[in-house]
């Protein structure tokens, strides 16, 4: 699927596409208002539960050495309904989601949308993720309707793909869009991932309480929403921006982990489970697809050095064993440790924030990496290019 890597003698200066070339014209990222640390997570929690639990205290354990400053939550934090004795039910999670995601993705897909001078009514396709809503229509439907893009655009709605969920969107919208440049039509699609976590942790807590094991979704995971806009040439105008190009993708599983590293539904609402071990899979995933990319793309003498680093931000073992693991210094992972410090993890929305506060960035390298992963233990990795 690689493109040709162009042999530009200056290879910091960004660069224009050619015929091939998919491009991002478009990014926004939209966050609820209201922001918590972990103290506010401690407080929750011991409403709820005695604080004396060993499963408990465990949890604050963790919760007080994540690194994380702040996240951003919906206004169900405080909701009467979160704080009753039982937990919310499914069905009050599910309208929830469908409330306040539904708000949050279409402003996000307005910033994309703006970002890009392109219009909703002019979207031809529309890929969307969710790891925290499995109702159907699905929520991307709402969005559409709510932003007037067309009826007839084609739409696909990714689930069960966790924080691999930002990427595996992007890489399914690139193979849309060279299907659509194939057949000599314009592609001009929405990408949309959209993640409600808060509105799980009393599920996440509740379970916790009944089987006594600690399960860390409470303390890392935030609420919010990205959204992108990819075009190919024929969905391009003198005027529409560039601002990465996609050059290729990479997608695998890594075997013997499909116990991993999951989200299961409760009566109550989804539940992480998450092996100790996830922190070294994850690194231990990241040699194969570089190097497959940079060969793929005539970029063998390239190293992990040589490019800024859009990394999901999963937790600070996953960020700090892959900046070692690649030998990377610390401005390749700026952007990821500024994302995680100050809003956490959103699972599939995540790596995409990163990649939208990557660009206003001083540019440092004009190839990027963007990797997360995700339940399976799945690996996405894409190379991009910066363009103007």
């Amino acid at each position: 699927m690689g493109a040709t890597h162009s042999k530009d003698e200056n290879p910091s200066s960004p660069q224009r596409e050619n015929e091939h070339d998919l491009v991002i014209t478009g990014l926004g990222t939209e966050w609820p208002c209201k922001l918590i640390g972990p103290d506010a997570l401690r407080d929750y929690a011991v409403k709820h539960h005695s604080a004396d639990a060993p499963w408990l205290q465990g949890l604050l354990k963790i919760n007080a050495h994540t690194g994380i400053e702040s996240r951003a939550v919906v206004d169900l934090w405080n909701d009467p309904r979160w704080h009753r004795e039982d937990p919310p039910t499914a069905e009050e999670v599910d309208a929830a989601f469908r409330h306040y995601g539904v708000q949050l993705s279409k402003n996000g897909a307005v910033k994309a949308l703006n970002d890009s001078n392109i219009p909703a009514s002019s979207i031809t396709h529309m890929v969307s993720v969710t790891a925290t809503n499995a109702g159907s229509p699905g929520y991307d439907q709402t969005v559409a309707r709510e932003l007037g893009i067309p009826l007839g655009t084609e739409r696909i709605l990714l689930h069960g793909i966790g924080c691999a969920g930002g990427l595996a969107a992007l890489r399914v919208a690139s193979s849309l869009a060279r299907a659509a440049t194939y057949q000599g039509k314009p592609a001009r699609i929405l990408i949309l991932a959209c993640e409600i976590c808060s509105i799980h942790i009393r599920a996440e807590l509740h379970a916790a309480s009944t089987s006594e094991t600690v399960g860390i979704g409470p303390v890392l995971f935030s609420d919010g929403a990205a959204a992108l806009v990819l075009c190919n040439p024929a969905g391009l105008s003198e005027t529409t921006p560039r601002r990465f190009g996609v050059v290729d993708s990479w997608t695998g599983i890594t075997p013997g982990t499909h116990e991993d590293m999951a989200y299961k539904v409760t009566g109550h609402g989804c539940r992480l489970s998450l092996s100790k071990h996830v922190p070294r899979l994850a690194v231990g995933s990241l040699q194969e697809p570089f190097r497959t990319l940079v060969e793929s793309n005539s970029m063998q003498n390239a190293s992990p050095v040589d490019f800024d680093w859009a990394l999901h931000p999963g937790g600070i073992a996953i960020i700090k064993g892959t900046q070692k693991a690649m030998e990377l210094p610390d401005t390749a992972l700026e952007a990821t440790n500024e994302i995680y410090r100050t809003r956490g993890n959103a699972s599939s929305v995540a790596v995409l924030a990163v990649l939208d506060k990557l660009r206003f960035m001083e540019m440092r390298k004009r190839d990027v990496i963007a990797c997360s992963f995700g339940p399976g233990l799945t690996t996405e990795m894409l190379l991009l290019r910066r363009l103007r």
